[in-house]
Order: structure tokens, then C-alpha cells, then sequence
């Protein structure tokens, strides 16, 4: 074995004690508004009444006024009189602009390690209600996976954030399983 597969080796070892962390569940600062779902709405560029007029939402599976499928990961907006997350340019104008550990885990623990490039490697997303107006969201997350593999370019390690999405009262709204590559 060489040395630099036995260092991968025993990185993964250190890896592998994320696997399963769960972080606090946090709750939005807010419930879902009609302005905020409007304006929501407009960024997405989706005109479905669902989102704004109770005679159509009446008329719908859903039965009230809600907001769109991915919603809840946009729900937790920087507090008032909170730092402005992008006042780490100015410290780090090579930031990755994710907002640190907060702005992509909700909480969890960082993960040492020597690689600081950050590549999306995807979404897996699987919805089961929407959120309607008045309730707020709460989000959990869990480190799914963590493996250090080793690519063309060298190695790189792979994390799998899986986020749970529910309304305050438990009930399921959305899962995100999110790949991220650093290298």
C-alpha cells in the first residue's frame, strides 16, 4: 500500500464519525407571511393562484393557500440585526458565498479537512406537503455520508447532507439529500 492510500485510508477513518451526526433542529424566525409568499412567488416567476387566492387554493388538493414545493429551504432568512452573511468578502474575497457552516448545514458540526473547493454535486429531493400560510418551518439536518474517494485529480471527499423539512407540529414537508464535493 502506498503512503498516500494509507493516508486516505486513515482519513476516512476520521471521516466516518460524522456519518449519522444530527444537528438541532432549528425553527424559522418566521411563519410563512403572504407577503413573503408573494414575493417568493414572483422570484420564481410562478403565477399559480394556489400561492395567493383562496378561492383557487380552495379548489385544490392543498385546500388553503400555500407556498411552493422548495419554500422551506429558503425559509430561514437572516434575522433582523444579525450580521450581513456577506460580510465575509471582506475577510475572504475568495469565499465560496454558502454563508459559512451555517448557510448550508443549519448547525452541523464542520468537517476539518485540507480542501476548501466547493462543487454542488447535486440534489435529491422528495416533497410530501407544502407549508401553508401561518406555519412555520423547522429544519433538521444529518451528515447521510462522508467518504473520501479519489478522482482523476486527485482525492476528494464527498458529503451527503440529508435535510429534513417539517412543520411545527412534525408533519413531513421535505427532504433534501445534497451532495457536495470538496476537493
Amino acid at each position: 500500500m502506498t503512503a498516500q492510500a494509507q493516508a486516505a485510508r486513515d482519513s476516512q477513518a476520521n471521516y466516518d464519525r460524522y456519518i449519522g451526526m444530527t444537528g438541532e433542529p432549528k425553527t424559522a424566525h418566521t411563519p410563512l407571511e403572504r407577503d413573503t409568499l408573494r414575493r417568493f412567488a414572483q422570484a420564481i416567476m410562478d403565477p399559480d393562484p394556489v400561492y395567493y387566492d383562496e378561492r383557487a387554493a380552495k379548489a385544490s388538493r392543498f385546500a388553503q393557500v400555500v407556498a411552493p414545493p422548495l419554500y422551506p429551504a429558503h425559509a430561514f432568512r437572516t434575522a433582523a440585526g444579525a450580521p450581513d452573511p456577506f460580510e465575509i468578502f471582506a475577510d475572504n474575497p475568495d469565499s465560496d458565498g454558502t454563508a459559512g457552516n451555517e448557510g448550508m448545514f443549519y448547525g452541523l458540526p464542520e468537517i476539518p479537512s485540507p480542501y476548501k473547493r466547493l462543487l454542488n454535486g447535486g440534489n435529491e429531493l422528495t416533497f410530501y406537503r407544502a407549508l401553508a400560510l401561518g406555519e412555520r418551518c423547522v429544519v433538521t439536518p444529518r451528515y447521510a455520508d462522508v467518504k473520501l474517494k479519489e478522482g482523476k485529480n486527485g482525492f476528494i471527499l464527498l458529503v451527503v447532507v440529508e435535510t429534513t423539512y417539517r412543520t411545527e407540529q412534525g408533519e413531513m414537508l421535505l427532504v433534501n439529500r445534497q451532495t457536495l464535493i470538496w476537493r
